[in-house]
């Protein structure tokens, strides 16, 4: 073989106008499926019918604690849902809601006085979250066990002057005592 050829980049036919058309359909539809498919592995909930958490008064209920009823299948798998753990951990807490071992209940947070970073931490049914408090509604979704408090503890004292927080419910916010770091609060659902 001589030199010119081994140095010299293959050259590619061009696509005919009409095999680049062909090639664009194909091309879209096979990017539009691989995002749809990809959108619904990564986010498994995307292709369930999920409701939202609670966004009004009109929502929730009197009491500080929303139960949701143990008949409404979507209501309980969008609540187990918006638990921030492991997948295991999901199923196993799916597992004891059907199994009438535990309900799955909505509790809303808002910071009762100015929004400096204060930080709480929910714990019910051996599930403890974190949760930062704004002006704005925080719905957290979490298990109860009949009989058994929900403890909402003070993680973080934002700016001083101590935790505040306020739960919502149908008839307008309840507001906690100020909690200091290391305090606990129960509330019985």
């Amino acid at each position: 073989m001589d030199s010119d050829h081994q140095s010299a980049a293959p050259e590619l036919a061009g696509l005919s106008p009409m095999s680049a058309r062909a090639l664009a359909g194909t091309g879209g539809l096979l990017t539009a499926t691989l995002l749809i498919a990809g959108a619904l592995y990564a986010f498994p909930a995307a292709n369930a019918k999920l409701k939202p958490p609670p966004s009004i008064a009109e929502e929730l209920s009197g009491s500080v604690v929303t139960v949701i009823a143990p008949d409404d299948t979507v209501a309980i798998k969008s609540a187990i849902a918006a638990i921030d753990v492991p997948e295991a951990s999901r199923a196993e807490i799916e597992r004891s809601v059907l199994a009438n071992q535990r309900q799955m209940a909505w509790l809303v947070f808002i910071d009762s006085m100015d929004p400096d970073g204060d930080v709480i931490a929910v714990s019910a049914s051996g599930l403890t979250q974190l949760v930062t408090l704004t002006k704005a509604w925080t719905p957290v979704a979490i298990p109860i066990s009949r009989g058994f408090p929900i403890e909402v503890t003070g993680v973080k004292d934002g700016m001083g002057g101590g935790i505040t927080v306020a739960l919502a419910t149908r008839n307008g916010p309840i507001t906690l005592r100020i909690l200091h770091p290391g305090e606990k609060i129960e509330v019985m659902p």
